[in-house]
């Protein structure tokens, strides 16, 4: 299991809203594998609690099932949302990758939203939804559009570890180790936790690796955000390459007589791309430019990416 650092705040404020006397709709969100799930299970681990993570579909089954296995009665309630979250009443219940309910069934939103204000809202009931695609999160969740606008108590964006950090997990590593580790990781605990020193023979070895979590994690990452992926990959291979102008990246992705601010827009929205411009200028300037927000995203575009083709062939 990946070692719980640098989160002593967030427990604090988990622990001391799940000890509380009121009802509880807690939000957290996050890039894949900042460690949200490993953060909520810390601070439940010595409290009951149904966890579930939703799947791409057949969540309501799946979930009536977790949730009898810790709490036998549920197993009678009825199999509907409103059924089992009454069933659940005053305890803590934890879904995990919540946009995959919304995908499933976006009236699921709403169905939570009549649970609580006419069941749950004036009872002792913790209900924690954690979710992985900022996009989602942030406009189905926590937007005043949202059905369950007015019903969170609290919210949580998760953001990678700082770079001081990195010091519990590589106690004997120098500065300059720690800074190659951080080039690559960005600080996500679980990129982190796969990184042995010395760092430039580890990786040597992980890209020769044929079940290595580089090849597929960048894929996995996008597809979490966006429906089609491809665009948004070149995009961000253009931005790790050094083109940061809208007319530089249309030129290297081949889009010449399309606009790719939309695309632009999105990217920063889901926290993978900064848009700058001069402390002079207005931030509407012509003259802003586009970096990649991610270490990880970056490194792997500009040296993985390009490379793939020889790495499959086993020639790096």
């Amino acid at each position: 299991m990946v070692r719980f650092v640098d989160r002593e705040e967030e427990l604090r404020a988990l622990r001391e809203r799940l000890s509380g006397e009121n009802f509880e709709l807690i939000v957290i969100y996050g890039r894949r594998r900042v460690g949200k799930t490993r953060l909520v299970l810390e601070a439940v681990k010595d409290v009951p609690h149904v966890y579930y993570l939703a799947v791409e579909g057949d969540n309501l089954r799946h979930f009536r099932e977790t949730a009898s296995r810790v709490f036998p009665e549920v197993k009678y309630a009825g199999e509907n949302w409103e059924s089992l979250l009454h069933a659940l009443k005053g305890r803590i219940i934890i879904i995990d990758e919540f946009p995959n309910l919304i995908k499933e069934d976006p009236s699921v939103l709403s169905l939570f939203q009549r649970a609580i204000d006419t069941d749950l809202l004036n009872s002792k009931t913790k209900l924690i939804l954690l979710g992985s695609s900022v996009s989602i999160m942030t406009e189905k969740v926590l937007s005043y559009k949202s059905p369950l606008y007015g019903r969170r108590t609290g919210s949580m964006k998760l953001n990678p570890l700082r770079f001081f950090h990195l010091r519990e997990f590589f106690p004997r590593a120098s500065w300059e180790e720690l800074l190659e580790v951080y080039g690559m990781t960005n600080g996500i605990p679980f990129y982190v936790a796969q990184v042995r020193l010395p760092f430039w023979e580890w990786l040597e070895g992980e890209l020769r690796n044929p079940v290595s979590f580089f090849r597929d994690e960048v894929d996995f990452l996008l597809r979490y955000e966006f429906t089609e992926t491809r665009t948004y990959r070149r995009i961000l291979e253009a931005i790790a390459l050094g083109r940061t102008t809208p007319k530089e990246i249309r030129d290297f992705i081949g889009m010449r007589h399309s606009d790719v601010t939309p695309y632009l827009r999105n990217l920063i929205e889901t926290g993978l791309v900064l848009r700058e411009v001069p402390v002079t200028e207005k931030p509407n300037s012509k003259r802003g430019r586009y970096h990649v927000a991610d270490n990880f995203l970056a490194f792997w575009f500009r040296f993985i990416y390009p490379n793939l083709s020889a790495i499959e062939e086993g020639g790096l």
